[in-house]
């Protein structure tokens, strides 16, 4: 009776951290991009917002919010792809996923889908994006455990 009660019942949804990460302002986490096609064009529609870089000539820098979403359709299971204005950039690195991966696991979330800032530099055709963030998440909660689990 109880395996089919089991497998008459909705699956629980997934638990999902969505909150604002915060860092210590290092820009220190790389991404692996994917495209860059989506930041030329997140270039063009911004253009009269980017600064040049400090003694480069020909690169432009900005900051902007990026979205870190578990990408668990076409990837590994820990993947986390990196999204600026809604279209994919790029993914971690393995490892700094598997580490991100792993806390929120300890803290109880089975995916993330969280905002931290970014720092773009470079130029059409070529962008190097760093994030800022700390993959400790050491301010974050727990999430909170369902009554009768």
């Amino acid at each position: 009776m109880k395996f089919l009660q089991r497998l008459l019942s909705k699956p629980a949804p997934p638990r999902v951290l969505a909150i604002r990460l915060f860092g210590p302002g290092n820009f220190d986490i790389e991404v692996s991009p994917l495209s860059t096609k989506s930041l030329d064009a997140f270039w063009k529609a911004t253009s009269n917002e980017w600064t040049r870089k400090d003694e480069e000539r020909h690169l432009y820098q900005r900051q902007s919010d990026a979205a870190l979403v578990s990408d668990t359709e076409h990837r590994l299971p820990n993947a986390i792809r990196v999204e600026i204005a809604g279209k994919t950039i790029g993914h971690l690195s393995h490892n700094d996923a598997l580490r991100l991966h792993r806390r929120i696991c300890e803290l109880g979330y089975d995916r993330i889908h969280s905002i931290c800032l970014a720092n773009l530099v470079g130029r059409p055709g070529f962008w190097d994006v760093t994030l800022d963030f700390n993959p400790n998440l050491a301010d974050t909660k727990p999430a909170s455990s369902e009554a009768g689990s």
